[in-house]
């Protein structure tokens, strides 16, 4: 199985290591569709087509993610260790990461809010009255002496002048700032027909969006910021209807645009 996964980096063109190509290149080998071992390992087709982009974000970790490896090498008959040894060589560092990053959160120590002492809090409120009580038993009899000479003392009215009204200063509107324009979304759905079809569509940022073979009356929908691009296996038999518009096309590489536009691709898809 390992020559044949270096045989099949061979026949692509490259050497680099890439779990996601290999595993589409078993996939590929076995003569199976993504819906076809998306029923036979019971793993979402829209995982299966992650993995094969080498994204595995999906997966809830790399536990599980090393389970459907060996799921997907069972079912096409293919030798799930160098496949796992591929997988492990792309995510060691990350893992390594993760077990610092909890380690570190368990030895974090743990802050107590400090609790007040109510007994001595009742005790300094219990001081407060018996001196308060004290104070007033002593000198009760000056307390009514000052009162009788503040009840023979003659009030003066005091007038105070009204301040004058201070002219607050003008608030000049502030502008809004200009909203940026949104970014326009292509909506593209490409179905296959008569003996069905070979797709690879890609994002603007040409990133892998789906990649395999398309049975007919399978339709695939794809909804992108931006361009969508596209490489088809034999476009007679594809029905495209690019945002709700359908489209006759005769291109075996061709760009989707948020207009409803397609134009022929130039680059590698």
């Amino acid at each position: 199985m390992t020559d044949d996964l270096q045989l099949g980096r061979i026949q692509r063109g490259r050497w680099d290591v890439s779990i996601g190509s290999d595993l589409t290149a078993a996939r590929e080998r076995a003569d199976m569709t993504i819906e076809q071992l998306s029923a036979a390992t019971r793993i979402r087709t829209g995982l299966l087509i992650d993995m094969e982009a080498d994204d595995f974000s999906r997966c809830g970790g790399n536990f599980y993610a090393r389970g459907h490896i060996r799921s997907i090498a069972r079912v096409v008959k293919a030798d799930p260790a160098p496949l796992l040894a591929t997988f492990d060589a792309e995510h060691a560092v990350e893992e390594e990461k993760s077990r610092r990053e909890e380690r570190a959160a368990v030895k974090k120590p743990k802050l107590n809010p400090a609790r007040p002492r109510w007994a001595v809090v009742v005790g300094a409120i219990l001081v407060s009255l018996m001196g308060w009580g004290m104070v007033r038993l002593f000198t009760l009899p000056s307390d009514i002496e000052a009162n009788a000479s503040k009840t023979a003392t003659t009030t003066a009215t005091v007038t105070t002048p009204t301040p004058k009204a201070t002219s607050q200063p003008s608030v000049k509107p502030t502008k809004k700032p200009s909203a940026k324009p949104p970014v326009l979304k292509t909506e593209l759905t490409m179905t296959a027909r008569n003996d069905g079809t070979y797709l690879t569509v890609r994002d603007r940022t040409d990133r892998k969006i789906f990649q395999g073979k398309l049975s007919p009356g399978i339709a695939q929908s794809v909804t992108s910021a931006g361009d969508i691009r596209v490489q088809v296996g034999n476009p007679s038999n594809l029905i495209v209807v690019l945002n709700g518009k359908r489209i006759a096309t005769t291109l075996t590489k061709f760009t989707a645009h948020p207009d409803g536009t397609l134009t022929k691709t130039t680059s590698n898809a």
